[in-house]
């Protein structure tokens, strides 16, 4: 069995527990100067006198890397020269043979380009391959920056809100064609797994939206950085794994930033098959001065896709028990809220509209009672609203102390 595969006997033993102090390392998440997406900072909330604040909102891990990471990491730097550091073939197979073996997809490594992240990466497909003026779909509540994806490049979000139907969203395909079918229609931002509702899309979802989209020439670019992260009982169709030879133009973008906690070193793997897409991607990305990898960076990445599949198998194991303590902790004490059950990704989308509070009421509790930073749905279109996202990719101590948070700052005037 490779190191990328999951299987009986595969799951090691990580520490997950220990509470990593981030104060001092100007973490994004744990700042709170910056509000989360369209919502005002939450300083002003955090001011008074309580416990400290937990955040539970941006998707970065509360964990440290894996260790074969850190360690590539440290004798990279015990190196001492930090010069100008290329691609490599050995760093496409590895993408390549990690793909093979945890989610069974067979790609070429010469198919593999790399970006500073999935949005630097979306950011170029758009001004390279999308017409101003176009219709971008987005299937909805859908991650709040693909909507600034679409109007700072100058198109016109299409948004196509998902059905749910017993705790579980699913694809409209009717109203899907239609927006396909519109002649300004140019691209469909896919995110699977989805965020935030966790959803694995099915080979046969898959299919219909591959099918359409190549029927009405619309550009598909699949956002799949969350797709290692994949819950116990469930699995990854990568879309370019059910898009056929005659499927729609495509741009699959993943990588382990989400998957190992390596976001900050800015590194992702952008896989377009189409020769001459990928040709003039590469000749787009070169013009706007992308050129080469930080050689830190590249040795954590080669490392994780080595050696990192037991610590990932551990890490999904613990993430499954703080979705199950959330579960229970609703069932048990807060049986008006929802937690949509997540297929991948260590995000929970939570219902709240049985509290019957409006969301700036919502808000107010979570805020300035539980002192609880997370994700307002509002923020994420149609659907979103009256819902909650929070981040359980954290030791199981802060996300018990947070549902604890929570249920007291619900029944505080009941």
């Amino acid at each position: 069995m490779g190191l990328g595969s999951r299987g009986p006997g595969t799951v090691m033993r990580f520490d997950f527990d220990t509470v990593v102090d981030r104060g001092g390392t100007w973490a994004a998440k744990w700042d709170f100067t910056m509000g989360a997406h369209g919502q005002p900072p939450p300083a002003e909330h955090f001011a008074a006198e309580g416990p400290p604040p937990i955040a539970m909102s941006t998707a970065d891990m509360e964990f440290p890397a894996p260790p074969c990471a850190i360690e590539a990491m440290r004798d990279r730097i015990d190196h001492g020269v930090f010069g100008y550091t290329t691609e490599s073939d050995d760093y496409r197979e590895a993408v390549a043979r990690w793909q093979a073996e945890r989610h069974g997809w067979t790609i070429d490594p010469d198919w593999v380009l790399t970006h500073n992240g999935v949005l630097p990466a979306l950011f170029l497909a758009m001004r390279r391959f999308v017409p101003r003026g176009s219709g971008v779909i987005l299937l909805t509540p859908a991650f709040p920056p693909f909507f600034d994806a679409v109007t700072i490049n100058g198109c016109r979000v299409v948004a196509l809100e998902m059905p749910c139907m017993d705790g579980r969203y699913g694809i409209d395909a009717e109203a899907f064609e239609a927006a396909c079918a519109r002649p300004d229609t140019r691209l469909f931002i896919l995110c699977n797994p989805h965020n935030p509702v966790g959803r694995c899309f099915t080979a046969d979802e898959l299919g219909l939206m591959a099918e359409l989209c190549a029927r009405h020439d619309v550009t598909v670019f699949a956002d799949e950085i969350h797709g290692d992260l994949i819950q116990p009982g469930h699995r990854l169709t990568p879309f370019q794994s059910v898009r056929g030879e005659n499927g729609p133009k495509t741009i699959v973008s993943n990588g382990l930033s989400k998957t190992m906690n390596l976001a900050g070193l800015h590194l992702c793997n952008v896989i377009v098959p189409d020769a001459g897409m990928r040709a003039a991607y590469a000749e787009a990305s070169l013009s706007d001065g992308n050129w080469g990898l930080n050689p830190v960076s590249k040795a954590a990445h080669m490392a994780g896709y080595r050696d990192g599949g037991p610590w990932l198998d551990a890490l999904l194991d613990y993430v499954a028990g703080n979705m199950a303590l959330v579960r229970d902790a609703c069932a048990e004490r807060l049986p008006e809220l929802e937690p949509i059950a997540a297929e991948g990704t260590y995000l929970q989308w939570i219902d709240m509209r049985g509290t019957g509070l409006d969301e700036a009421a919502l808000m107010e509790r979570i805020l300035e009672k539980a002192r609880l930073q997370v994700e307002v749905g509002g923020g994420f279109g149609a659907g979103g609203d009256g819902h909650i996202r929070i981040n359980l990719a954290c030791p199981r101590s802060m996300a018990a102390e947070a549902m604890e948070r929570l249920a007291r700052a619900l029944r505080a005037n009941d």
